[in-house]
């Protein structure tokens, strides 16, 4: 059944109203802004959600916040949805790339079925003897040898001594073995062992002979019952003397007497403290003096007990305990596999449980993770790399019936990594899943069943359906503007030709970390530089661990020009709900001094201060400066209400009454760039800081909407933005200073439009004689450089050469 919506207007959405075929593989684009997330997330997600929360009992629903119902006048034919996010809360996490796949969870099992335990101490090899192992090793004893099986008692055993005695009556059994006398329960019963005394109680006494070997098993499996770790037996052959064997039924170490419980799932996992290690309680750094982290000295970063990582398995002859095999790449983990050895005893009960694993590790080659470990943590992934290996688990679970919503899933991918992706994609929705991925990129559009475009600008300019159709309805359809970049009609600007060999260069030199192979990299002064690749063939160590800090110690050479290098890359703008698009810009920075420089404000005494949303003083105590509540969901998702007290101005009344040019802070600050553009024309440091906002197409992004809530290219442009409006001599640079910029996949999230701002923007740059370096996927990004510098050949191990320097092909 297809997905029916009518009448939707939540946040920017005009009253929409469309029909998402089911069971397709459906494209949603448009500028930054138009709705798309509001469309997907907001609406869809969000009813989808609320309909869950329907579906729980009356006392269930008590206990959670009800979530507001989108606005939407109805939504026919909505299945669960599940959405597949890019991101993950901040801080220090026990979740790992393993356990976002579940290839973790079955790794668990193999090892407690299959593992071989080890002493923590001393390495040795651990045994244990199953019942049938005991019963065969007694029954090999010479005919006529004297079997007595003890069944050692609690240590409890002689507290009641009237009550253990009566009981051990009622079972049938008469004797008992006293510090290593053989007493009837007559005599204890007149003189009863102290608690503590090791007692044995008889099982049986055989004589060895033919026949008795039933007997003999029945009698193992009583003694067994009573003391499941161990069981006892005096040995007397014929013309010998009576010798005590011990068998043990759990994992020991006959030599120092250490004892291993059942290995079981649990003792492998790092978020339960069975399996934990100790010092870092599974987290793998430990904090020290003024809170630095470090890898944990205990666990070596492995997140488990010394008993869990002395257990090991067999790959082809080489020993691997749990954290050392999750610590190798997923390419080495899949080739490993099938050179697992099994017992035979577990080769059929574990057969189904490996192929579980094999189709995880399978989905993480093909969505182009291979070069990544199950043990790296989840927070620093990329986002891309987050999302698609939460992908790579959908696609293992087998789920059917599902709307599944992605966003941008293309982020950080090579064009060939791009076609495994979708692969992917419609594997999953063969499965009779319906996809609904926020996408840009041209190679998934053509690949999507069905495309949707919002638009027609972003904010208050968007918000409306332009067209829908499938990829070749796009291409004739002139009133879409994305079928207008997709059919040619239109192009990113053309860069002026450069002759880089006229150009001073730069040369990094020996370049070795992580997976590079002794890179010399040279790039053109003065010119914008693209470095492609792979995912994990090396673009960013180069760059970031190699580049940067050879440059700030003075050790690139030829680079003697640049005064300073600044960086554009994707980590988030902030996790609080106070960090506004004007915090993340330093407008604020400009409008503070302003506005405690005001009468009313040096009448009563503000300062700037006055004016911060981190401190006490002119903020709403009652929200904290977020102007939002929170509102705790139990195990789902916490929720946040506008606050009751300030209405979400952030501020408290007696702030709110200081006012520039009939607005307040609160005010000012809620007005668009564009608006606020004109607002603040008379301030050249507002003026600056907003006109490179506007220049990069975020004129419609209110000025205090929380980053939070803020898409990837928003986010990205923000920062771009702030440090354009730096590189402007009026704001920080020194006149003639030349600057070295790091763009770390800029055209991540962006429209095709979009591109064409970022692009002019870059070039303007080139054109003040600054250096532009650009990790970058993007075709169309590519086609503009100067100079193009191509990584790989493969990712991880198999990268960390240049495969190709010089000018990109010219269309």
């Amino acid at each position: 059944m297809d997905i029916r919506i009518t009448g939707a207007s939540q946040n920017t959405l005009r009253h929409i109203s469309l029909t998402l075929p089911a069971g397709k593989m459906i494209a949603l684009m448009g500028p930054s802004g138009s709705g798309k997330s509001t469309l997907a997330y907001d609406t869809l997600f969000a009813e989808s959600r609320r309909r869950f929360l329907d579906c729980l009992s009356p006392g269930a629903r008590r206990l959670l916040a009800r979530p507001e119902k989108p606005q939407v006048e109805s939504i026919d034919g909505l299945p669960p949805a599940l959405c597949l996010e890019q991101n993950l809360p901040p801080g220090r996490s026990r979740t790992v790339l393993g356990s976002l796949t579940e290839a973790l969870d079955y790794l668990r099992i193999i090892y407690a079925a299959a593992g071989v335990p080890h002493d923590p101490q001393t390495g040795e090899r651990l045994t244990r003897l199953s019942p049938e192992e005991i019963v065969a090793a007694l029954a090999a004893a010479p005919e006529g040898t004297r079997l007595t099986l003890l069944a050692p008692l609690a240590p409890s055993f002689g507290r009641e001594p009237e009550s253990d005695i009566l009981l051990l009556r009622k079972s049938g059994y008469l004797r008992v073995r006293v510090e290593g006398e053989i007493r009837d329960l007559e005599e204890l019963e007149a003189a009863p062992p102290a608690e503590g005394t090791p007692c044995e109680l008889v099982v049986d006494r055989i004589v060895r002979r033919a026949g008795a070997e039933s007997r003999l098993a029945d009698s193992v499996q009583a003694a067994l019952r009573i003391c499941p770790d161990e069981l006892r037996a005096l040995v007397q052959e014929p013309g010998g003397e009576p010798r005590l064997h011990c068998h043990h039924t759990r994992y020991r170490n006959e030599s120092t007497g250490f004892t291993l419980p059942d290995l079981t799932p649990g003792l492998f996992s790092h978020f339960s403290p069975r399996g934990a290690c100790p010092q870092c309680e599974g987290l793998g750094t430990v904090e020290g003096k003024g809170g630095a982290v470090s890898l944990c000295p205990a666990c070596r970063g492995m997140r488990l007990n010394p008993t869990a990582l002395a257990v090991t398995l067999d790959f082809g002859g080489q020993e691997w305990n749990l954290g050392s095999f999750c610590d190798l790449s997923v390419e080495q983990n899949r080739a490993m596999l099938d050179s697992l050895v099994l017992p035979p005893a577990f080769r059929h009960s574990l057969q189904q449980v490996c192929h579980e694993l094999r189709v995880r590790l399978d989905c993480l080659l093909e969505l182009g993770l291979g070069y990544l470990s199950l043990s790296r943590a989840a927070n620093t992934l990329s986002g891309g790399e987050l999302q698609r290996a939460r992908l790579a688990g959908q696609i293992g679970g087998g789920l059917s019936g599902v709307l599944y919503i992605l966003d941008e899933p293309t982020i950080g991918l090579h064009p060939r990594e791009t076609d495994l992706l979708i692969g992917a994609l419609k594997r999953l929705r063969d499965k009779g899943n319906t996809l609904l991925v926020v996408e840009h990129d041209p190679q998934l559009l053509r690949a999507a069943d069905w495309l949707v475009e919002m638009g027609p600008g972003s904010g208050a300019q968007g918000g409306e359906i332009m067209a829908e159709g499938t990829y070749a309805d796009f291409l004739q359809n002139a009133d879409s503007p994305t079928g207008a970049w997709l059919s040619g009609r239109r192009t990113l600007p053309e860069p002026e030709p450069r002759d880089v060999e006229t150009c001073p260069w730069a040369t990094l030199e020996h370049a070795r970390a992580r997976n590079l192979r002794d890179v010399e990299f040279r790039f053109p002064l003065g010119a914008f530089t693209c470095l492609a690749g792979p995912g994990g063939s090396g673009k960013s160590t180069l760059v970031h661990e190699c580049l940067l800090p050879a440059f700030k110690s003075g050790q690139l050479r030829g680079a003697e020009s640049l005064a300073r290098a600044v960086v554009v890359d994707q980590s988030p703008l902030g996790s609080s709900p106070r960090s506004t698009p004007a915090t993340a810009v330093g407008l604020l920075d400009v409008l503070r001094p302003l506005y405690a420089a005001l009468p009313l404000s040096r009448q009563r005494g503000y300062t700037a201060g006055r004016f911060s949303l981190n401190v006490r003083g002119g903020r709403c105590e009652r929200c904290g400066g977020t102007g939002l509540l929170q509102v705790d969901m139990n195990f789902l998702a916490d929720l946040y209400t506008e606050c009751d007290a300030c209405r979400g101005a952030r501020y408290n009344r007696e702030t709110l009454e200081v006012t520039w040019r009939g607005k307040s802070i609160a005010q000012a600050l809620a007005q668009t760039v564009d608006q606020a553009l004109e607002f603040f024309a008379p301030i050249p440091g507002a003026v600056a800081l907003l006109q490179a906002m506007h220049d990069l197409g975020l004129g419609y992004l209110p000025l205090d909407r929380s980053v939070t809530t803020l898409s990837g290219g928003e986010a990205q442009r923000i920062k771009l933005a702030m440090h354009l409006a730096k590189a402007n001599p009026k704001r920080g640079s020194k006149p003639g200073e030349k600057l070295l910029f790091i763009l770390d996949e800029p055209g991540t999230g962006l429209h095709f439009g979009e591109l064409d701002l970022l692009m002019r923007a870059v070039f303007r740059l080139r054109a003040a004689g600054h250096t532009i370096i650009c990790i970058e996927h993007n075709q169309a990004i590519l086609s503009c450089a100067d100079y193009l510098v191509e990584m790989g050949p493969g990712s991880g191990a198999n990268g960390g050469s240049i495969t190709h320097a010089g000018p990109p092909p010219r269309a």
